[in-house]
């Protein structure tokens, strides 16, 4: 609160408005994410639609993926919904299970959404509930920092917005993750960005390259083992 001169020249109290507030809530956000760089956690985070049936043989391909991911002592990320985070999710419970260890890492980050009801899938051990899109890929980035970040063959408009955040923190060298696009959907968008960014000197090389591609879901994960060995490593020096 301030005090501000009125046309009689006197002094009031000026209460601040909701965009004041918002200003000083955002300033204090990235000083704290400034000074607080997430837990040395090793995820993999999958974004992929919701809309692929469980008939497709797809489903069957992330499952599997996340059941390896799981069997590797590897927790595993999604939106927490249906379809290819499902199928994920279900898998990456199922790998923890076979090592009769009684431990599972499945989160969804979940979303509240206002024109479909989807509630979260039923292979969360841990899941959380957001408003707001853009607090949600907060948490995505925060839960996938040191880890991998795989984009499904088959997304959407939001698999699209979660790739370019991905991308461009990477870019900026504020996540750790690898950011690995699977299947001709991600290969032909990175030919895209190679022809009207890095072509025209509106990116680097370096930057375009940052983005793997495979053609297939478990082509990824040698990908995912290689990182997590170099984070073990990473982590045993300290």
């Amino acid at each position: 609160m301030t005090l501000k001169p009125d046309e009689d020249g006197a002094s009031s109290l000026a209460l601040p408005t909701t965009e004041d507030g918002f200003r000083d809530l955002w300033e204090g956000l990235g000083n704290l994410e400034r000074s607080i760089v997430p837990p040395r956690k090793f995820r993999v985070v999958l974004f992929g639609s919701a809309r692929v049936p469980k008939a497709d043989p797809v489903y069957a391909e992330y499952k599997a993926l996340g059941f390896e991911v799981g069997r590797h002592r590897i927790g595993g990320v999604t939106g927490g919904g249906p379809s290819l985070m499902e199928a994920f999710n279900e898998g990456v419970l199922e790998g923890w299970a076979s090592l009769g260890e009684g431990r599972a890492f499945s989160h969804g980050v979940c979303i509240e959404q206002i024109n479909r009801d989807e509630p979260p899938n039923h292979f969360l051990k841990q899941s959380y509930r957001h408003k707001h899109v853009l607090t949600r890929l907060h948490q995505f980035v925060r839960l996938g920092y040191w880890g991998v970040i795989l984009m499904a063959e088959k997304g959407g408009y939001g698999s699209d917005l979660e790739k370019a955040v991905t991308h461009q923190l990477l870019q900026f060298g504020q996540m750790q993750a690898r950011l690995v696009g699977i299947g001709p959907m991600w290969q032909e968008r990175k030919a895209w960005e190679k022809r009207w960014m890095v072509d025209r000197d509106l990116a680097s090389q370096d930057d375009g390259d940052l983005m793997e591609c495979v053609p297939k879901a478990m082509d990824a994960l040698p990908i995912i083992l290689e990182a997590h060995a170099q984070y073990k490593a990473m982590k045993a020096a300290g």
